[in-house]
């Protein structure tokens, strides 16, 4: 199930969507008043060492008034410097532009160099000649007009808009599908995905979202399969204590015997049930960083393990054969004794209960790679490749048509994988249907049994 869609602009698009907006327009202005501010400057700059040269220039050539108007023009031709030059009676002897620049804009006198705003010529210099004359030099642009100005930063800000708008939808869709996501599965909702696209952050996110709430159902699903499949085994022997309690107040002391005779096997099941589930949900919490399993760790000498196992499967089961294949010695493990053996006993069960008599099971054991292999083979139904992936999962019976009598409740298995695993080792089936099915787990030796 796929969460519900996210409004259309929620409120984190809209926060992101302003920030963003204003972010990119400040950026904007300070590169806009940057860039006019250098450009300012460099025309004052440009225009204080050029009026110095052009002050001595205007000094050689103003006893001849054609020269220095090719002058002037010479310098608005190769500099972009607009000029006029003024005599010592104010009267106008050369210019560059019209209309001339006008001294009385640019606040003369006092008669000294120093920079001035000349009136639709930006900014400029008056410097005041050997013979009292004035020169005036402009080089930079013309007034800006307020309304153009205003004009520019509204087509800025509405190109701004336009270009933020699917970029913070980009950012706040995902965090937004996230968030509905999570409300989702906190409320119940286990189906609830994310299904967030993307390479970024984001999208990783996303998908380990995905990932968690995928694990999450697993989880939970299992648990309320363990708890089904737990009180439908109950259940059975439950009914028949009942029953024999009712025909034992009846009277009926022969039929009562009958069903408590069944009652004691049922219970001896039962007894074995509890301790298998809660053996494997003490090790899954151990394992998911729980409370850790109170296992006796000590250095085990597999051979007397998987010796007293062989012994016990014989006394179980007088009419079958046991073929046991160990070498004369096997490195020790670091672990439980009483688990390990557990794990044997109940892989040797499964073999005996999934193949019939006389065909023989096989316990068999070897030093392999660092470690410990054993084996557990039998020649019996086998399993179907389906079926081989859910062989660990509990109360999974490969057979469906075998009852708990005869096929057991579907533990065994399971905690086997679990103790394999608490011991740092693993459990690995191979199996072909009407031939056999072949147990493999894989312990890691002690360190220095191991380096031995």
């Amino acid at each position: 199930m796929t969460p519900a869609r996210p409004r259309r602009h929620g409120r984190l698009f809209w926060r992101i969507y302003l920030h963003g907006l204003l972010l990119l327009f400040l950026v904007a202005l300070a590169t806009a008043a940057v860039g006019w501010a250098l450009r300012h400057s460099d025309v004052s700059e440009r225009g204080r060492g050029a009026t110095a040269y052009a002050a001595s220039r205007v000094a050689e050539l103003s006893a001849d008034p054609a020269r220095l108007r090719d002058e002037l023009a010479r310098w608005r031709e190769a500099f972009g410097l607009d000029a006029s030059v003024y005599g010592p009676d104010g009267a106008l002897r050369a210019t560059s532009v019209e209309p001339p620049l006008d001294p009385a804009l640019a606040g003369l006198p006092p008669p000294r160099d120093h920079p001035v705003r000349l009136h639709r010529h930006g900014f400029g210099r008056a410097v005041p000649l050997a013979d009292g004359g004035l020169l005036l030099v402009s080089g930079g642009p013309p007034s800006p007009d307020p309304l153009r100005g205003l004009a520019f930063i509204g087509a800025v800000l509405a190109a701004l808009a336009l270009g933020s708008f699917p970029l913070a939808r980009s950012i706040a869709a995902p965090i937004e599908r996230l968030t509905l996501a999570a409300r989702a599965l906190g409320s119940g909702d286990l189906s609830a995905r994310a299904r967030v696209k993307g390479r970024a952050e984001v999208g990783e996110l996303g998908r380990a979202f995905d990932e968690m709430a995928e694990r999450l159902e697993r989880l939970v699903r299992g648990e309320q399969e363990l708890l089904a499949n737990v009180s439908h085994e109950l259940r059975t022997p439950l009914a028949r204590i009942r029953v024999a309690l009712e025909l034992a107040a009846e009277g009926d002391v022969e039929r009562a015997r009958r069903f408590l005779r069944e009652i004691g096997t049922d219970l001896d099941e039962l007894d074995r049930l509890v301790e298998d589930v809660l053996a494997a949900a003490r090790l899954d919490l151990a394992a998911g960083g729980g409370p850790a399993w109170p296992l006796t760790r000590a250095r085990v000498e597999l051979d007397g393990v998987l010796a007293e196992a062989a012994a016990r499967f014989r006394e179980a089961n007088p009419d079958r054969t046991l073929e046991l294949v160990l070498p004369e010695s096997l490195p020790e493990v670091d672990g439980d004794a009483a688990l390990l053996r557990r794990l044997v006993a109940n892989l040797l069960d499964n073999a005996a209960k999934y193949s019939e008599p006389p065909a023989p099971v096989t316990l068999a054991a070897a030093a392999r790679g660092g470690g410990v292999e054993i084996e557990v083979r039998d020649r019996g139904i086998g399993i179907d490749a389906e079926d081989l992936p859910r062989v660990f999962t509990p109360f999974f019976r490969t057979d469906r048509s075998r009852a708990r009598g005869t096929g057991g409740v579907g533990m065994g298995l399971a905690l086997a994988r679990r103790i394999a695993e608490a011991h740092g080792g693993t459990i690995v089936p191979e199996s072909s249907p009407g031939v056999g099915t072949t147990m493999r787990v894989r312990l890691p030796a002690a360190p220095d049994a191991a380096a031995a």
